[in-house]
C-alpha cells in the first residue's frame, strides 16, 4: 500500500453514498463528476510532458531529476538523473527531443533552456533568460518558452535561432500552440504593491491568443493565479493554482473552447496544480506541487457521487463498480482502517471491469493527529509549507489488490499575505491564516491483478 504524505487536495467534488448497510443504489441518479487519479509520487514537481514512448515525464525541482512514469505498468524510472539544478518546465518535441527550462535565479539572467536529444546528449538552446516557465513544441519541433517577465520566445529547430514571438502581462506562466500556429498564453493575474511591501492581487488573470496573422486578443478571463496550459482537439486545459487569497485547495482544472472562449471547471479544490500535458488519448496529466504527486484526469471516465447518511464519511464517489457496506454474494470483501475508524464491506465491479476506484472524505475530528505544520522550516526536501500529519491507513481485500492514498483537505481561513519573515527559512503566512485539515481524502483503488 502506498501511503502518500502530502499537502492538500479537493473536497466536494468527491461525493455521497447511502451508508453502512446497503449497497450503492444507481437508481438514485448518481451524478457524474470529473476528478483525478493520483499516479505516482512526484517530489516538488512543476513540468509534465507526455513522451512519444508513452512515458509521462516530470521534473523534480529540488531532487534535480526528470522521472518517467509508465501508465501501462505503473512503473517509474529516473529518465534523466545528471543532477541539473533548476529543472522546471518540460516539453517534448520531434525526433526524441526533450526540452527543460532551468530556473537558476533572478540576478544576471542566469536561466537557460536545455535540449536533451534521443541519445540524451545535451545542448543549451536558450541562455541569458530569467524565470522560464512553461515550455511547449509545435508539430514541427519548434520550441516555445514563456518567461515570467512577460516574453514568449521561439526556438526554430531548422534555423536554430531564437526570436521573440509576443509579449503579455507579467507574471506570464503558461503556453500552448495550436495546429494552425495560434499561440495561447496564460497571464497569472495582475498584482499591486501594497504599502506594507508585499504584492496584493488586483485583477484576475486571463488567457490570450496570438493568431498566425499576428493579432492578439483575450480568449477567456476571470482566473485567479492562472498557471499552465495544454491543448487537445480544440480544447484548452488551464490549471489555476489558487484563489485570490492564496488558499490551499483552491486551484482548478478548467476547459476552454478555443473557438468560443466558453469555459467549464472540470475539477475544483485542487492544491496548486502546475503545467499540464495531454496524451494522444485525451488524458490530462499535471502535478500538484505541494501534494508531491503526478495526477491524471480522464474526461471520458467520470466518477459518480452518492449521498452519505452518516457522520463517518462526508463524501463518497466511485468508478468502475459499486461498494456495499456489508457482505454481498459475488462481491469482494475489503477493509480500510484509519486509527479507530473501520470501513468494510464488498467491492462489486461492473460487468467485465478489472478495476474499481473512488474517493472517501473523512472528517478530521475523527482522528488524533498533530495539528501543526510538520516542517515549519523549509529546505530542499521540505520546500513547501502546509505539510501535516496524515492518518495512518491499513487496507486489504480477499482477492486482487487494494491501495489507498491519503490527502488532507485544507481549511481556507484568512489570507496568506502579507507573509512574515519573507525569504527566510522561517517564512510563514499572515496572522490568522490557517491551513489545518478539515478532513482527509482517501483515494482507493482496487485491481483484479494481485500484487507481484
Amino acid at each position: 500500500m502506498f501511503l502518500h504524505k502530502c499537502p492538500r487536495l479537493l473536497p466536494l467534488w468527491i461525493c455521497f453514498v447511502n451508508c453502512l448497510g446497503s449497497p450503492l443504489s444507481l437508481a438514485e441518479g448518481p451524478i457524474p463528476v470529473k476528478s483525478f487519479t493520483p499516479c505516482v509520487a512526484a517530489h516538488y514537481s512543476f513540468g509534465v510532458a507526455v513522451h512519444p514512448s508513452g512515458l509521462v515525464l516530470f521534473t523534480e525541482f529540488s531532487r534535480r531529476k526528470i522521472r518517467g512514469w509508465n501508465p501501462r505498468t505503473g512503473n517509474v524510472e529516473v529518465w534523466y538523473g545528471k543532477d541539473k539544478p533548476g529543472m522546471f518546465g518540460l516539453a517534448t518535441g520531434t525526433g526524441g527531443d526533450v526540452f527543460v527550462g532551468l530556473d537558476l535565479g533572478d540576478v544576471g539572467n542566469p536561466g537557460k533552456v536545455m535540449r536533451i536529444d534521443a541519445e540524451q546528449k545535451e545542448e543549451f538552446v536558450m541562455e541569458n533568460i530569467t524565470r522560464p516557465r512553461q515550455l511547449t513544441c509545435d508539430s514541427m519541433g519548434n520550441l516555445f518558452v514563456v518567461l515570467e517577465g512577460g516574453k514568449v520566445l521561439k526556438w526554430d529547430k531548422v534555423g536554430r535561432n531564437v526570436t521573440e514571438m509576443m509579449t503579455a502581462t507579467s507574471p506570464l506562466s503558461g503556453i500552448a500552440v495550436g495546429a494552425d500556429g495560434s499561440v495561447y498564453v496564460s497571464e497569472y493575474a495582475v498584482f499591486d504593491v501594497a504599502p506594507e511591501g508585499y504584492s496584493r492581487p488586483l485583477t484576475p488573470g486571463r488567457v490570450k491568443v496570438r493568431k498566425p496573422d499576428g493579432t492578439i486578443s483575450t480568449l477567456a478571463e476571470g482566473f485567479w493565479r492562472a498557471r499552465g496550459l495544454a491543448l487537445h482537439e480544440g480544447i484548452l486545459y488551464l490549471c489555476t493554482e489558487s484563489n485570490r487569497e492564496d488558499h490551499g485547495n483552491a486551484g482548478q482544472l478548467v476547459s476552454i473552447c478555443t473557438k468560443t472562449g466558453s469555459k467549464k471547471v472540470l475539477i475544483d479544490s485542487l492544491d496548486y496544480p502546475q503545467f499540464p500535458s495531454v496524451g494522444c488519448d485525451g488524458k490530462i496529466y499535471f502535478t500538484l506541487g505541494r501534494d508531491n504527486v503526478l495526477a491524471v484526469c480522464d474526461p471520458a471516465a467520470s466518477f459518480h457521487k452518492f449521498k452519505v447518511d452518516t457522520d463517518t464519511m462526508t463524501n463518497f464517489s466511485v468508478r468502475g463498480g459499486t461498494i456495499a457496506w456489508k457482505a454481498i454474494p459475488g462481491g469482494i470483501p475489503f477493509f480500510i482502517r484509519a486509527q479507530s475508524l473501520l470501513l468494510s464491506g464488498s467491492i462489486i465491479p461492473d460487468a467485465g471491469a478489472k478495476s474499481v476506484d473512488g474517493w472517501v472524505e473523512l472528517p478530521a475530528d475523527q482522528f488524533q493527529l498533530n495539528p501543526a505544520d510538520l516542517h515549519p522550516k523549509h529546505d530542499a526536501e521540505h520546500p513547501a509549507p502546509g505539510i501535516f500529519e496524515l492518518p495512518r491507513i491499513e487496507s486489504g481485500c480477499d482477492s486482487g489488490r487494494l491501495k489507498v492514498d491519503v490527502f488532507p483537505l485544507r481549511r481556507q481561513q484568512g489570507c496568506r499575505w502579507p507573509m512574515q519573515n519573507v525569504g527566510t527559512a522561517d517564512e510563514s503566512p499572515a496572522p490568522g491564516f490557517s491551513e489545518q485539515p478539515t478532513s482527509f481524502l482517501c483515494y482507493f483503488s482496487w485491481s483484479a491483478t494481485p500484487p507481484k
